[in-house]
């Protein structure tokens, strides 16, 4: 098992109400089975594993620091 820490921004802060969380998850697991399991709906955002932006598909081969970033929108 490896420990992973889940940053989140905006509307996942105030949905979790916490800026991360850190989860243990089996080794090799991907980005995507992170936010599953936590229950974040993937379809519309970023995700960055140790500082660098990557797809869901991404595994997680050691302890990581991933940030979930949802679309920004201004007006």
């Amino acid at each position: 098992m490896n420990s992973h820490t889940v940053l989140l921004f905006g509307p996942l802060r105030d949905k979790f109400q916490a800026s991360s969380i850190t989860i243990e998850m089996p080794e090799n697991c991907s980005v995507e089975d992170v936010l599953k399991h936590i229950g974040i709906e993937q379809r519309i955002l970023k995700t960055a594993v140790n500082g660098t932006i990557v797809p869901l598909s991404t595994e997680l081969g050691t302890p990581s620091e991933i940030a979930v970033l949802p679309p920004v929108s201004g007006g």
